[in-house]
């Protein structure tokens, strides 16, 4: 998983631009969202009314 990779040992590799910083935060947080919202939606159907 490229996470692992960003953030291994005391963040010593971790990337050094705020840019960058910034993308992983909202790649991390968008995909965090997707999967919620994905379970949220697989519940729904499952779950009669």
């Amino acid at each position: 998983m490229a996470i692992t990779n960003v953030v291994h040992e005391n963040g010593e590799h971790a990337p050094r631009s705020l840019g960058v910083r910034i993308a992983w935060f909202v790649a991390i947080w968008s995909l965090s969202t997707a999967v919620f919202f994905g379970a949220a939606s697989l519940l729904h159907l499952i779950i009669p009314k």
